[in-house]
């Protein structure tokens, strides 16, 4: 079913990226072009302030990729009515959000921009092949 490969990969995408901020020691190099200062550059209180959100962010973004994974090829593959809503509104709104905020944070070709927008486009036509199964 093309609804659940599509939330599959938006879950996986989110994971990741995820994983990635989890273990990250430094930001990276499009932080870096977007903040006009290498990672040396910042004070050590900065650099842990940094650290702590970008691992946070990656621990927020590893759950929900997870999550969207393991609902996809779970209550929604065996055809559970509301697993169909849960990942519509979910992939849908976490990953407008990052394109929202990566295209507000970022420089304009920013890597990131572009990935998040790709899982977005995926988000809704995942969403829209769930809702035609309701319907036909």
């Amino acid at each position: 079913m093309f609804a659940v490969a599509a939330y599959g990969l938006v879950g996986l995408g989110l994971m990741a990226q995820g994983a990635r901020y989890l273990v990250a020691s430094r930001y990276m190099h499009y932080h870096a072009e977007a903040a006009h200062e290498g990672w040396a550059q910042l004070k050590k209180a900065e650099q842990r302030l940094i650290l702590g959100l970008l691992r946070g962010f990656g621990a927020g973004m590893l759950c929900v990729g997870f999550t969207t994974v393991f609902v996809s090829v779970g209550p929604f593959r065996d055809g559970a009515y509301l697993a169909s809503w849960f990942l519509a509104i979910l992939s849908i709104a976490y990953t407008l959000m990052l394109v929202r905020v990566t295209r507000f944070a970022l420089l304009p070709n920013a890597a990131p921009i572009l990935v998040t927008s790709i899982m977005l486009c995926l988000a809704v036509a995942g969403a829209l092949a769930g809702c035609l199964q309701w319907l036909f």
